[in-house]
This record gives C-alpha cells, structure tokens and sequence, in this order.
C-alpha cells in the first residue's frame, strides 16, 4: 500500500503561521486499568473514532504479571501512543495529528477508560513556522507554490 500525504496535511493558521499539526501530551493519575491491555486498546481506538482518524496498525504489549502497557497506534494522520505505570497508577499519553484534525477530541475517550483522578494536557505546535522565523514556508502561496506574490518559486 502506498500512502499519499493529503493535502491539508500543513495547517494554515489565519494569523500567518503554519503547522504541521498538534501534539498533545496527556497525563494522568490516580488511574484504573493500567494493567489492561485490552482496555489500553480500548482507550484508543475511541479515541480514534471520537477524532475521526484513520487507523492504520497498532500494537499494545503488558509487561510482565503486574506491570504497565504500552500501546501504539499508527495513523494516516499521524499517530497515538499510550504508556501505563500500573504501580503507580499513571498514565500517559501522546497524540499527534497532522492537519485539521482536533487532538482535542481523544481526551474524553481517555478519561472514559482510564477515570483518572487528576488529568493534566500540554500542547505542542509541531514544525511551527511563522513569517519572521522561516520566510521561505509561510509565503509560499498554497495554490501555486509562488513565493511573496511574486510567482517565482
């Protein structure tokens, strides 16, 4: 199978920035089931659905009797990944979307597995590009490719 990057794989913010997309970064404590890998894969693949992503591969592994899992979701949009701390209760999780797509919309699904006590997300603009720090991204027309207007590339 061969995979073709979409279109709106780069996000065009309004303000002049570009992105290549969102990643967050999820952390929780206080959780349940962090010993279940067939809940680990259950968390993703609603988060999957609740996004509406594309779910390529995943893979979800229980380290030993009474350790932690570790899941990964390959994406067309990128990709999910879930790491448990069963002695500890904790869980964190990374959520990468190239494009459009809303990061934002895997939380609930997260919460509704794993009923965290505490949840705590960060945010990160991946290959973030603004005018003053790469010219050479930022105004190139989307249409065509032309740079500041001028039509050369």
């Amino acid at each position: 199978m061969t995979l073709v990057e979409p279109k709106g794989a780069i996000h065009r913010m309004g303000d002049n920035r570009i992105s290549a997309g969102t990643h967050l970064f999820i952390d929780m404590w206080d959780a349940k089931n962090t010993d279940d890998a067939a809940a680990v894969g259950k968390s993703v693949e609603l988060a999957v659905r609740y996004a509406k992503a594309t779910l390529l591969e995943s893979c979800f592994r229980k380290f030993g009797d009474d350790g932690g899992v570790t899941g990964f979701a390959i994406l067309a949009e990128s990709h999910i990944c879930v790491n448990t701390w069963h002695e500890e209760k904790m869980v964190a999780v990374d959520v990468f979307f190239c494009g459009s797509l809303d990061p934002y919309k895997c939380v609930l699904a997260f919460q509704q597995i794993f009923e965290p006590g505490r949840i705590d997300i960060s945010e990160h603009k991946r290959l973030l590009a603004t005018p003053q720090t790469h010219p050479e991204f930022v105004r190139r027309s989307p249409a065509t490719g032309a740079r500041n207007g001028t039509g050369a590339r």
